[in-house]
Protein backbone atom coordinates (compact mmCIF):
# COMPACT_ATOMS: atom_id res chain seq x y z
CA UNK A 1 0.00 0.00 0.00
CA UNK A 2 1.43 3.17 -1.42
CA UNK A 3 1.09 6.12 0.90
CA UNK A 4 1.33 10.26 -0.37
CA UNK A 5 1.04 11.86 3.15
CA UNK A 6 1.45 15.41 4.15
CA UNK A 7 3.96 15.33 7.33
CA UNK A 8 2.48 16.58 10.65
CA UNK A 9 3.12 20.22 10.45
CA UNK A 10 2.17 23.88 13.01
CA UNK A 11 -0.58 23.83 9.99
CA UNK A 12 -3.14 21.90 11.14
CA UNK A 13 -6.69 21.11 9.13
CA UNK A 14 -10.05 22.82 10.00
CA UNK A 15 -11.62 20.04 8.89
CA UNK A 16 -11.81 16.23 7.43
CA UNK A 17 -14.60 14.17 5.95
CA UNK A 18 -14.16 10.04 6.90
CA UNK A 19 -16.54 10.34 4.27
CA UNK A 20 -16.05 8.17 0.79
CA UNK A 21 -14.44 9.55 -2.26
CA UNK A 22 -16.40 7.23 -5.25
CA UNK A 23 -16.20 6.70 -8.63
CA UNK A 24 -20.20 6.85 -10.10
CA UNK A 25 -21.56 5.61 -13.29
CA UNK A 26 -24.33 7.19 -14.55
CA UNK A 27 -26.96 5.41 -16.58
CA UNK A 28 -30.28 6.41 -17.81
CA UNK A 29 -33.53 5.47 -19.92
CA UNK A 30 -32.21 6.80 -22.93
CA UNK A 31 -29.48 9.42 -22.72
CA UNK A 32 -25.73 7.81 -22.90
CA UNK A 33 -23.71 6.27 -20.09
CA UNK A 34 -21.53 8.37 -17.64
CA UNK A 35 -18.64 6.86 -16.11
CA UNK A 36 -15.79 8.04 -13.79
CA UNK A 37 -17.40 11.02 -12.41
CA UNK A 38 -16.46 11.94 -8.95
CA UNK A 39 -18.46 11.48 -6.01
CA UNK A 40 -18.86 10.06 -2.71
CA UNK A 41 -20.03 11.66 0.55
CA UNK A 42 -16.13 12.34 1.51
CA UNK A 43 -16.25 14.23 -1.84
CA UNK A 44 -18.82 16.32 -1.39
CA UNK A 45 -18.36 17.31 2.21
CA UNK A 46 -14.86 18.23 1.14
CA UNK A 47 -15.90 20.50 -1.20
CA UNK A 48 -18.78 21.89 0.92
CA UNK A 49 -15.50 22.97 3.36
CA UNK A 50 -13.18 24.20 0.74
CA UNK A 51 -15.75 26.33 -0.76
CA UNK A 52 -15.33 29.17 2.04
CA UNK A 53 -11.18 28.43 1.98
CA UNK A 54 -10.07 30.36 -0.86
CA UNK A 55 -6.91 30.69 -1.52
CA UNK A 56 -3.77 30.04 0.83
CA UNK A 57 -6.88 29.19 3.04
CA UNK A 58 -7.82 26.17 1.61
CA UNK A 59 -5.29 24.16 3.02
CA UNK A 60 -7.09 24.44 6.24
CA UNK A 61 -9.29 21.82 4.36
CA UNK A 62 -7.98 18.16 4.61
CA UNK A 63 -9.31 15.46 2.41
CA UNK A 64 -8.17 11.65 2.64
CA UNK A 65 -8.76 9.66 -0.52
CA UNK A 66 -8.48 5.52 -0.19
CA UNK A 67 -7.43 5.21 -4.15
CA UNK A 68 -7.44 1.99 -5.77
CA UNK A 69 -4.98 1.16 -8.97
CA UNK A 70 -7.38 2.69 -11.08
CA UNK A 71 -8.40 6.16 -9.99
CA UNK A 72 -8.22 7.91 -12.84
CA UNK A 73 -5.78 11.25 -13.70
CA UNK A 74 -7.96 13.30 -13.94
CA UNK A 75 -9.93 12.89 -10.43
CA UNK A 76 -6.31 13.58 -8.94
CA UNK A 77 -5.52 16.61 -10.72
CA UNK A 78 -9.16 17.40 -9.33
CA UNK A 79 -8.63 17.13 -6.04
CA UNK A 80 -5.43 18.98 -6.13
CA UNK A 81 -6.51 21.80 -8.61
CA UNK A 82 -8.59 22.52 -5.09
CA UNK A 83 -5.09 23.49 -3.14
CA UNK A 84 -6.39 21.41 0.17
CA UNK A 85 -4.07 19.33 2.53
CA UNK A 86 -4.93 15.97 0.65
CA UNK A 87 -4.00 12.71 1.80
CA UNK A 88 -3.75 9.61 -0.96
CA UNK A 89 -3.40 6.54 0.74
CA UNK A 90 -3.18 4.34 -2.52
CA UNK A 91 -3.78 0.37 -2.40
CA UNK A 92 -2.36 -1.65 -5.61
CA UNK A 93 -4.09 -4.45 -5.21
CA UNK A 94 -7.92 -3.26 -4.98
CA UNK A 95 -9.88 -0.93 -7.70
CA UNK A 96 -11.32 1.62 -6.70
CA UNK A 97 -14.77 2.05 -4.97
CA UNK A 98 -17.10 2.36 -7.65
CA UNK A 99 -21.36 2.77 -7.58
CA UNK A 100 -23.97 2.99 -10.24
CA UNK A 101 -26.29 5.01 -9.79
CA UNK A 102 -29.33 4.21 -12.14
CA UNK A 103 -32.19 7.19 -13.17
CA UNK A 104 -35.89 6.34 -13.41
CA UNK A 105 -36.07 9.03 -16.43
CA UNK A 106 -34.02 11.49 -18.49
CA UNK A 107 -34.23 14.49 -15.50
CA UNK A 108 -32.30 13.35 -12.84
CA UNK A 109 -35.08 12.67 -10.77
CA UNK A 110 -35.53 9.34 -8.54
CA UNK A 111 -32.57 6.92 -8.72
CA UNK A 112 -31.27 4.07 -6.75
CA UNK A 113 -27.65 3.19 -6.01
CA UNK A 114 -25.50 0.24 -5.62
CA UNK A 115 -21.98 -0.46 -4.92
CA UNK A 116 -20.30 -2.22 -8.34
CA UNK A 117 -17.18 -2.74 -6.24
CA UNK A 118 -16.14 -3.18 -2.13
CA UNK A 119 -15.78 0.14 -0.53
CA UNK A 120 -12.58 1.47 0.25
CA UNK A 121 -13.51 3.33 3.80
CA UNK A 122 -11.09 5.77 5.74
CA UNK A 123 -10.55 4.66 8.91
CA UNK A 124 -9.16 7.54 12.14
CA UNK A 125 -6.29 4.58 11.85
CA UNK A 126 -5.38 5.39 7.82
CA UNK A 127 -5.18 9.16 8.85
CA UNK A 128 -1.31 7.96 10.20
CA UNK A 129 1.53 10.56 11.36
CA UNK A 130 -0.26 12.95 8.75
CA UNK A 131 -1.41 16.45 9.54
CA UNK A 132 -5.48 14.98 9.17
CA UNK A 133 -5.46 13.39 12.38
CA UNK A 134 -4.89 16.86 14.25
CA UNK A 135 -8.12 18.66 12.36
CA UNK A 136 -11.08 20.51 14.71
CA UNK A 137 -13.73 19.24 12.90
CA UNK A 138 -14.75 15.73 11.18
CA UNK A 139 -17.30 14.30 9.32
CA UNK A 140 -18.66 10.57 9.58
CA UNK A 141 -20.99 8.90 7.17
CA UNK A 142 -21.57 5.29 9.73
CA UNK A 143 -23.60 3.03 11.07
CA UNK A 144 -23.74 3.35 14.75
CA UNK A 145 -21.29 0.77 16.03
CA UNK A 146 -18.98 2.07 13.25
CA UNK A 147 -19.25 5.47 14.67
CA UNK A 148 -18.52 4.52 17.98
CA UNK A 149 -15.49 2.55 16.73
CA UNK A 150 -14.46 5.56 14.53
CA UNK A 151 -14.54 8.34 17.31
CA UNK A 152 -13.11 6.00 20.10
CA UNK A 153 -9.72 5.57 17.88
CA UNK A 154 -9.48 8.79 16.51
CA UNK A 155 -10.09 10.21 20.09
CA UNK A 156 -7.43 7.87 21.32
CA UNK A 157 -4.79 8.40 18.26
CA UNK A 158 -5.00 12.14 19.07
CA UNK A 159 -4.01 11.35 22.65
CA UNK A 160 -1.92 9.54 21.99
CA UNK A 161 -0.24 12.40 19.96
CA UNK A 162 -0.51 14.89 22.81
CA UNK A 163 -4.18 16.51 21.94
CA UNK A 164 -6.27 16.60 24.08
CA UNK A 165 -9.51 19.08 22.65
CA UNK A 166 -11.76 17.05 21.97
CA UNK A 167 -12.68 18.04 17.79
CA UNK A 168 -16.11 18.99 16.43
CA UNK A 169 -17.70 15.86 15.23
CA UNK A 170 -20.72 15.91 12.57
CA UNK A 171 -22.47 12.52 11.96
CA UNK A 172 -24.86 11.64 8.59
CA UNK A 173 -26.31 8.27 9.70
CA UNK A 174 -25.61 5.65 7.02
CA UNK A 175 -29.18 5.59 5.01
CA UNK A 176 -29.31 2.07 4.63
CA UNK A 177 -29.19 1.95 8.59
CA UNK A 178 -32.40 4.43 8.66
CA UNK A 179 -35.11 2.02 10.22
CA UNK A 180 -36.98 1.84 13.31
CA UNK A 181 -35.29 -1.46 14.18
CA UNK A 182 -31.93 0.47 15.29
CA UNK A 183 -33.53 3.57 16.82
CA UNK A 184 -32.07 2.68 19.98
CA UNK A 185 -28.20 2.41 18.71
CA UNK A 186 -28.71 5.40 17.09
CA UNK A 187 -29.80 7.32 20.12
CA UNK A 188 -26.99 5.56 21.85
CA UNK A 189 -24.60 6.98 19.05
CA UNK A 190 -25.81 10.85 19.37
CA UNK A 191 -24.01 10.88 22.70
CA UNK A 192 -20.91 10.33 20.88
CA UNK A 193 -21.26 13.45 18.06
CA UNK A 194 -22.16 17.42 18.28
CA UNK A 195 -24.18 17.35 15.07
CA UNK A 196 -26.44 14.96 14.28
CA UNK A 197 -28.37 15.29 10.70
CA UNK A 198 -30.06 12.66 9.24
CA UNK A 199 -32.35 14.10 6.14
CA UNK A 200 -36.06 14.32 6.64
CA UNK A 201 -37.12 11.00 5.20
CA UNK A 202 -33.99 9.18 6.83
CA UNK A 203 -35.48 10.65 10.83
CA UNK A 204 -39.19 9.55 9.69
CA UNK A 205 -37.67 6.20 8.80
CA UNK A 206 -36.01 5.64 12.47
CA UNK A 207 -38.88 6.39 14.02
CA UNK A 208 -41.53 4.85 12.04
CA UNK A 209 -39.90 2.34 9.94
CA UNK A 210 -39.27 2.34 6.06
CA UNK A 211 -42.55 1.66 3.67
CA UNK A 212 -43.47 2.53 0.31
CA UNK A 213 -45.52 5.29 1.06
CA UNK A 214 -44.66 8.83 0.27
CA UNK A 215 -45.32 11.06 3.36
CA UNK A 216 -46.44 14.74 2.71
CA UNK A 217 -44.20 16.54 4.57
CA UNK A 218 -44.72 18.66 7.54
CA UNK A 219 -42.62 21.11 9.22
CA UNK A 220 -44.06 20.32 12.31
CA UNK A 221 -43.70 16.83 12.15
CA UNK A 222 -39.86 16.93 11.80
CA UNK A 223 -39.58 19.11 14.76
CA UNK A 224 -41.42 16.86 16.60
CA UNK A 225 -39.15 14.17 15.24
CA UNK A 226 -36.05 15.49 15.82
CA UNK A 227 -37.25 16.44 19.39
CA UNK A 228 -36.59 12.85 20.63
CA UNK A 229 -32.90 12.93 19.60
CA UNK A 230 -32.29 16.11 21.12
CA UNK A 231 -34.22 15.12 24.26
CA UNK A 232 -32.43 11.91 24.15
CA UNK A 233 -28.85 13.65 24.16
CA UNK A 234 -27.06 14.61 21.78
CA UNK A 235 -23.32 15.23 22.41
CA UNK A 236 -21.37 14.58 25.47
CA UNK A 237 -23.60 17.49 27.66
CA UNK A 238 -26.14 17.13 25.89
CA UNK A 239 -25.82 20.53 24.26
CA UNK A 240 -25.25 19.11 20.79
CA UNK A 241 -27.88 20.15 17.65
CA UNK A 242 -30.03 18.46 15.33
CA UNK A 243 -29.76 19.71 12.15
CA UNK A 244 -32.58 17.88 9.64
CA UNK A 245 -31.73 18.39 5.51
CA UNK A 246 -35.18 18.65 3.61
CA UNK A 247 -34.40 18.90 0.88
CA UNK A 248 -36.19 21.81 -1.18
CA UNK A 249 -37.92 22.24 2.41
CA UNK A 250 -34.54 23.73 4.02
CA UNK A 251 -33.04 22.88 6.97
CA UNK A 252 -34.06 22.56 10.33
CA UNK A 253 -31.96 23.60 13.53
CA UNK A 254 -32.83 22.44 16.64
CA UNK A 255 -31.39 21.49 20.09
CA UNK A 256 -31.54 21.74 23.98
CA UNK A 257 -29.92 25.67 24.03
CA UNK A 258 -32.37 27.17 20.84
CA UNK A 259 -35.34 26.79 19.53
CA UNK A 260 -36.54 25.16 16.27
CA UNK A 261 -35.30 27.24 13.34
CA UNK A 262 -35.80 26.68 9.81
CA UNK A 263 -33.05 28.02 6.85
CA UNK A 264 -34.46 27.92 3.06
CA UNK A 265 -32.83 26.76 0.33
CA UNK A 266 -31.25 29.11 -1.62
CA UNK A 267 -32.74 27.73 -5.33
CA UNK A 268 -36.72 27.53 -5.03
CA UNK A 269 -38.61 24.33 -5.61
CA UNK A 270 -38.82 23.69 -9.60
CA UNK A 271 -35.45 25.88 -10.27
CA UNK A 272 -34.11 25.38 -13.57
CA UNK A 273 -30.07 26.37 -12.39
CA UNK A 274 -30.83 22.59 -10.49
CA UNK A 275 -29.65 20.14 -12.79
CA UNK A 276 -28.58 17.04 -9.98
CA UNK A 277 -29.06 16.81 -6.51
CA UNK A 278 -26.60 14.53 -5.51
CA UNK A 279 -24.14 15.08 -3.01
CA UNK A 280 -25.88 18.83 -2.26
CA UNK A 281 -26.43 17.23 1.37
CA UNK A 282 -23.26 16.09 2.05
CA UNK A 283 -21.88 19.57 0.92
CA UNK A 284 -24.28 21.33 3.37
CA UNK A 285 -22.40 19.62 6.07
CA UNK A 286 -19.05 20.22 4.82
CA UNK A 287 -19.75 23.87 4.93
CA UNK A 288 -21.66 23.21 8.11
CA UNK A 289 -18.89 22.26 10.02
CA UNK A 290 -16.12 24.18 8.98
CA UNK A 291 -18.52 27.50 9.70
CA UNK A 292 -19.92 26.15 12.97
CA UNK A 293 -16.56 25.61 14.15
CA UNK A 294 -15.58 28.96 13.19
CA UNK A 295 -18.62 30.79 13.98
CA UNK A 296 -20.20 28.94 16.75
CA UNK A 297 -22.98 29.86 15.03
CA UNK A 298 -25.51 27.46 13.85
CA UNK A 299 -27.78 30.13 11.70
CA UNK A 300 -24.64 31.08 10.09
CA UNK A 301 -23.27 27.33 9.58
CA UNK A 302 -26.70 26.65 7.86
CA UNK A 303 -26.91 30.03 5.74
CA UNK A 304 -23.45 28.92 4.48
CA UNK A 305 -24.65 25.04 4.26
CA UNK A 306 -27.34 26.38 1.78
CA UNK A 307 -25.03 27.84 -0.30
CA UNK A 308 -22.87 24.93 -0.38
CA UNK A 309 -25.62 22.86 -1.68
CA UNK A 310 -26.87 24.94 -4.15
CA UNK A 311 -23.38 25.02 -5.99
CA UNK A 312 -23.84 21.13 -5.72
CA UNK A 313 -26.86 20.86 -7.76
CA UNK A 314 -26.19 23.31 -10.42
CA UNK A 315 -24.30 19.95 -12.75
CA UNK A 316 -23.81 16.52 -12.39
CA UNK A 317 -20.37 16.09 -10.38
CA UNK A 318 -18.48 18.42 -8.79
CA UNK A 319 -18.45 22.93 -9.35
CA UNK A 320 -16.12 23.86 -11.64
CA UNK A 321 -13.49 25.75 -9.77
CA UNK A 322 -11.69 28.70 -11.76
CA UNK A 323 -8.92 30.14 -9.55
CA UNK A 324 -8.10 33.88 -8.84
CA UNK A 325 -7.21 36.07 -11.84
CA UNK A 326 -6.36 40.39 -11.71
CA UNK A 327 -10.27 40.63 -12.03
CA UNK A 328 -11.57 38.64 -9.82
CA UNK A 329 -10.92 36.00 -6.92
CA UNK A 330 -11.79 32.47 -7.21
CA UNK A 331 -14.93 31.42 -8.92
CA UNK A 332 -17.18 28.82 -8.51
CA UNK A 333 -19.69 28.15 -11.14
CA UNK A 334 -18.73 31.40 -12.79
CA UNK A 335 -19.92 32.61 -9.72
CA UNK A 336 -18.30 34.96 -6.63
CA UNK A 337 -19.19 32.69 -3.29
CA UNK A 338 -19.60 35.76 -0.64
CA UNK A 339 -21.37 37.24 -3.14
CA UNK A 340 -24.11 34.63 -3.24
CA UNK A 341 -24.27 34.08 0.54
CA UNK A 342 -24.54 37.69 0.93
CA UNK A 343 -27.37 38.17 -1.68
CA UNK A 344 -28.93 35.06 -0.18
CA UNK A 345 -28.98 36.66 3.39
CA UNK A 346 -30.36 39.75 2.35
CA UNK A 347 -32.85 38.05 0.46
CA UNK A 348 -34.37 35.58 3.57
CA UNK A 349 -34.27 38.90 5.51
CA UNK A 350 -36.93 40.57 3.84
CA UNK A 351 -39.08 37.20 4.52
Amino acid sequence: MDRHAPEVADHRPVFVSLGMVILDELRFPHLRTVIDVPGGSGLYATFGARLFKAGPRALDVGCIVLAGYDLPESTVRLLESWGMTLLLVHDTEKPCTRGLLKYEDDTFGRNTFSYVTPPLRPSPAQLGASSLLYAASFHFLSLPADLESEVSTLLRLREEKGVTERPLIVWEPAPFGCDSANLTSHLKACALVDVFSPNHSELRYLLEGKNDTQAEFSPSQVEAQAAKFVEAGIGPNHRGLAVIRSGEHGALILSNDRPAEWIPTYYGQGAEEVVDATGAGNAFLGAFAVALHETNDPREACLRGSIAASYALEQVGPPKLAASSSLSGELWNGSDVQTRLQEFKARISKV
